[in-house]
């Protein structure tokens, strides 16, 4: 995954970078700075992209969150300079037709809930990929010179992480949690999704149950044979 990190000179995308600190899995990168005479703006070619802008946002900084779309998030650095940061967020965000979250990367404020941000657009990115190889794989099936080949493999551990992944983090308490050490603990959890999977949720949360206690299950099987 990549993150890059844009706006125009002056903005305090740097400041931002070093604010949000790393981010597991993913590659953080600045680009160059928006609206530069004589030079071209940079490409966005990202999963996510984090538009550093100030208060009011200019026309460059509409340009860059059209060309974002879905993937943008703004970030309103220099936030302590506003009279009510909240209020001037909402504004950007109107005016630019993306998120918007007020941060002051020299104090910290707001940062954590841009951390927050980040791990679930990276999370809900990671779950299209997921569900979206998935998708291609039971496609597959159908083709006969590859079918064995196919079902062998979505047979396999590889493949349930890759469908554990595809879980929307959405979709409320139906997420993966990560590995236990423990092998009681995983068969607990075997048994708590396969209550769900008989709870009367709709298909796709049942579907979603049954992957979770298919995953469950085969950590309590690794754990008992260690």
């Amino acid at each position: 995954m990549r993150i890059q990190v844009t706006g125009r000179a002056g903005v305090g995308r740097s400041a931002v970078i070093a604010a949000l600190g790393p981010v597991q899995g993913a590659e953080v990168a600045e680009t160059p700075a928006w609206d530069v005479p004589g030079a071209e703006d940079p490409a966005l070619t990202a999963e996510l992209i984090l538009l550093v802008v100030c208060d009011p946002p200019r026309r460059a900084d509409v340009a860059a969150a059209g060309i974002a779309g879905d993937r943008g998030l703004a970030v309103l650095n220099k936030a302590d300079t506003l009279a009510d940061s909240a209020v001037a967020a909402e504004r950007a965000a109107a005016v630019l037709g993306v998120p918007c979250l007020p941060v002051d990367s020299r104090s910290q404020f707001g940062v954590a809930d841009l951390r927050i941000a980040v791990t679930e657009r990276l999370g809900a990115c990671l779950a299209a990929r997921a569900a979206g190889l998935s998708a291609e794989l039971r496609a597959l099936i159908g083709t006969a010179s590859v079918r064995d080949a196919v079902e062998d493999y979505l047979a396999c551990d590889e493949a349930l992480t890759v469908a554990v992944a595809a879980i929307l983090p959405q979709e409320g308490e139906m997420q993966a949690e990560p590995p236990p050490d423990d092998p009681a603990l995983a068969l607990r959890r075997a048994r708590t999704w396969r209550g769900r999977m008989n709870g009367g949720f709709d298909a796709r949360s049942t579907r979603a149950a049954l992957t979770l206690h298919r995953s469950a299950v085969r950590q309590w099987a690794r754990g008992e044979v260690r």
